[in-house]
């Protein structure tokens, strides 16, 4: 396993966030190539090497890496016909149900509970160990619970109450950082 890759995976594990998204998306009559984690994986590879997040640089990024990395992550599946590598298509139609499920049934132009509690969390496992209770954030949980402000991504609330990223938490409007909302 190469080791950017490896750090990455350990981001998205300790996030918690894969398995849960991927237990809100639809299931088919047949299983899907590409998984949640993979697609995350493949969205941080390509930001992590300079290039955007757009999806044809995440298949780019996924079918670049060795070949027994793409075996263990699905980006190469035994097919009936033999092996198949991963294909844009497939990308983004994951990318479509991913943005489906955690979109909000009628917008209001702020982000999602689960979509935003699914940023707070990975933004969170990118904290090392060392600093992780470092916040200065108001409600916010240790990190090694998977809970920032009230909601983790499969939209449990936490004790402390509140709603996760830039809504309310416990009685206070916060924005990025923690930094209190004016309310005008």
């Amino acid at each position: 396993m190469s080791s950017p890759l490896a750090v990455l995976e350990v981001i998205i594990d300790n996030s918690g966030v894969a398995g849960p998204i991927e237990d809100m998306l639809p299931a088919g009559v047949r299983r899907r190539q590409l998984g949640v984690r993979t697609l995350f994986l493949g969205m941080l590879l390509a930001l992590a090497d300079d290039r955007p997040a757009q999806l044809t640089r995440v298949h780019q990024a996924l079918t670049a890496l060795p070949h027994a990395d793409q075996a263990r992550l699905g980006v190469i599946a035994d097919w009936e016909t033999g092996p198949h590598q991963l294909t844009y298509r497939q990308v983004e139609h994951t990318f479509a149900l991913i943005t489906r499920a955690l979109a909000k049934d009628e917008p209001d132009g702020a982000p999602a509970r689960h979509l935003q509690a699914a940023c707070d969390q990975l933004l969170e496992a990118t904290i090392p160990a060392a600093h992780a209770r470092d916040s200065v954030l108001p409600g916010a949980k240790d990190a090694d619970e998977g809970v920032i402000g009230g909601a983790d991504v499969a939209g449990r609330e936490s004790p402390a109450g509140g709603v996760a990223g830039g809504a309310l938490v416990g009685e206070v409007p916060l924005g990025v950082g923690g930094v209190p909302v004016s309310r005008r």
